[in-house]
């Protein structure tokens, strides 16, 4: 009347281990769905590395006396905003 089929019925047999590659491929997209989504974060980085470079070129200008410090506060608030 029982079935045994070799796997002693604890697992619920063979169906438990055709569950075993299905969760281990879906914790694989989820890993891939996370990665891509924090790799966005990168593409942002571009617009914070022009502000830098901007900044840097400001303040170089301000040191050589190229701006007077009315100009520099103003292109300064103006790149912070």
């Amino acid at each position: 009347m029982f079935c045994n089929n070799g796997f002693g019925g604890s697992f619920g047999g063979p169906n438990f281990f055709m569950m075993v590659p299905m969760i281990l491929i879906l914790l694989m997209i989820v890993y891939f769905i996370h990665k891509a989504a924090n790799s966005k974060n990168i593409n942002s980085a571009p617009y914070d590395t022009s502000v830098s470079k901007a900044m840097t070129i400001l303040n170089e200008r301000f040191a050589k006396g190229e701006i007077n410090q009315e100009e520099y506060i103003e292109k300064k608030e103006q790149l912070q905003n």
